[in-house]
């Protein structure tokens, strides 16, 4: 499967009708109380965490299942996450919303999606895949008030490449019993659980989006002014932000580096070349920049 790499649209991901028992379900599952992020996912997609009492903090969506899609049923997604990691699960769910919304494709169970490189700042993960969850059909199948199957919650795992490889070659159990728990593989922050030399090169595999670019929203009116490359994640701003409007995480989003690029095509000679810590200024849309390290 190639590569997605859909990124957050200029303005909110239109949603179309969709059954309620999506909602209900998302609502109702592990039995306790959800905290509805502020950020939507798309502008659109409700994120929101639960923390069941024998399982991990789960993020949820709800609404991504009124994505149109060409094939299979809808879907909403999971992350299992261990406390003040929540931001890593908005990145990995980010990235499948953005294909989801932009390819009307679901992603293939058990099938990894691989980069070259890390997409979360400071770790090992360069893969996704999605998978069953460790509830069993209860949570994964969602149904309708007569027991018809309307859709599925799937859960996407974050990992290394190594452990993407095992995935690849044999398959998620086969991961899962090597390491000995799911609950191995929650923290980004993990060494790879498996041997690098147990695992096959990422090339020629379906890959995870490559590079994001956090920018702020500023750029629905200005350029880029600074691109920076930081812990493998590119930063764009356009000098026209305050300290405080920095601070403030709603005024930013989340994009691929291929959205990005279309968007301000002028900046691709610097981010395709990009070393880590470097930082292009660019003062038109010449393409002409200066470096600063």
């Amino acid at each position: 499967m190639s590569t997605p790499s859909g990124g957050v649209p200029d303005q909110a991901i239109p949603l179309a009708s969709g059954d309620e028992a999506f909602a209900h379900h998302v609502y109702d599952a592990f039995g306790v109380s959800l905290q509805i992020f502020e950020k939507r996912l798309g502008g659109s997609v409700i994120v929101a965490e639960k923390r069941p009492i024998d399982g991990p903090i789960t993020v949820l969506t709800s609404g991504l299942s009124r994505l149109p899609v060409d094939q299979g049923l809808p879907i909403e997604l999971a992350v299992e996450v261990v406390e003040g990691q929540q931001g890593a699960a908005m990145i990995a769910l980010q990235i499948v919303c953005n294909d989801i919304a932009t390819k009307r494709r679901t992603p293939p169970v058990g099938k990894p999606w691989r980069n070259t490189t890390p997409f979360l700042n400071r770790t090992e993960i360069t893969a996704l895949v999605a998978t069953e969850s460790r509830w069993g059909a209860s949570f994964d199948e969602v149904r309708s008030t007569d027991g018809t199957l309307v859709g599925h919650v799937r859960t996407l795992r974050l990992l290394t490449d190594a452990e993407a490889a095992v995935v690849a070659d044999q398959d998620w159990d086969s991961l899962v019993k090597q390491v000995g728990s799911v609950d191995a593989l929650l923290d980004v922050t993990r060494e790879s659980t498996v041997t690098v030399s147990s695992a096959q090169p990422a090339t020629g595999r379906p890959a995870a989006p490559a590079a994001v670019v956090v920018m702020s929203k500023f750029h629905e009116q200005y350029p880029p002014r600074w691109l920076t490359l930081s812990n493998g994640i590119f930063q764009s701003v356009t000098g026209a932000e305050s300290p405080e409007y920095m601070a403030e995480r709603d005024n930013h989003e989340i994009i691929s580096l291929d959205v990005y690029l279309a968007r301000f095509p002028w900046t691709e000679p610097f981010a395709r070349s990009a070393q880590e810590g470097q930082s292009a200024k660019f003062s038109d849309a010449s393409g002409a920049f200066t470096l600063e390290d």
